[in-house]
């Protein structure tokens, strides 16, 4: 019954508390029977039990009570199935969004060789608009996690590609988060590539992006401040 299932969901990240609390005596009870139930929830034919099993899995993340292992082997394995090309096209999307999000709970290093790779893929999904829009609307977070040396070689072609398509709802994500993938490159690159392609963004012929993209203008111009000649910098709290 998948009211039961959601339900189950729901109380994994109590169950996950109280096992961590008590370690001792459990030191494996998590790792062994819960963590896998809900990496298998992910899949599930129940909307309502993926919702759920998606949103314990960011708890856990978020609270840090999935062992950098666990993480490594059991959790990252399973969303890379799950965006494969012959993957169920709402259980792709569901899983590219919650890679994205899960990237800066577990960091550069997960995220660089774990994640950005399907990531990448993801960026030219030809089939799916809905791909294509998720990663566009967290591809800042990916860059600021990855840092400049990954933004700039891997991520930006694939950002290039995304302000061009040609679903409108694609660009104007990425007009939304330019100033988060500006901060993550070089003042050189800013100069001579991105400002480019923020005017084609500024032009756009969608009334949508262009308003995104000059919402977008003003944090965009601050990426560009000098602050130890200005004594200004913008900082994202």
């Amino acid at each position: 019954e998948p009211t039961v299932r959601a339900e189950l969901m729901e109380q994994v990240p109590h169950i996950a508390m109280f096992c961590q609390e008590n370690r001792p005596s459990i030191p494996y009870a998590f790792s062994k029977y819960l963590l896998p139930i809900v990496v298998r929830y992910l899949a599930d034919q129940n909307n309502q039990v993926r919702k759920t099993s998606q949103a314990a899995l960011l708890v856990l993340l978020e609270q840090e009570l999935i062992e950098r292992y666990d993480v490594e082997t059991k959790v990252c394995p399973v969303l890379i199935d799950l965006t494969a090309p012959d993957s169920n096209d709402d259980v792709k999307t569901e899983a590219v969004a919650i890679m994205c999000k899960m990237a800066s709970m577990v960091g550069k290093d997960i995220t660089e060789r774990l994640v950005l790779p399907r990531f990448c893929e993801m960026c030219c999904d030809c089939r799916m608009f809905h791909v294509r829009k998720v990663c566009a609307a967290n591809f800042g977070d990916i860059c600021s996690v990855v840092g400049q040396q990954a933004t700039e070689e891997m991520l930006l072609p694939r950002f290039f590609q995304l302000c061009s398509d040609n679903v409108w709802g694609v660009r104007k994500a990425c007009a939304e988060c330019f100033m988060a993938v500006s901060c993550a490159t070089s003042q050189e690159i800013r100069r001579t590539k991105l400002s480019t392609l923020f005017i084609n963004l500024i032009s756009d012929p969608s009334r949508w992006v262009r308003q995104a993209a000059f919402q977008s203008l003003g944090p965009f111009i601050s990426t560009f401040a000098n602050p130890s000649s200005s004594g200004q910098y913008f900082k994202e709290e």
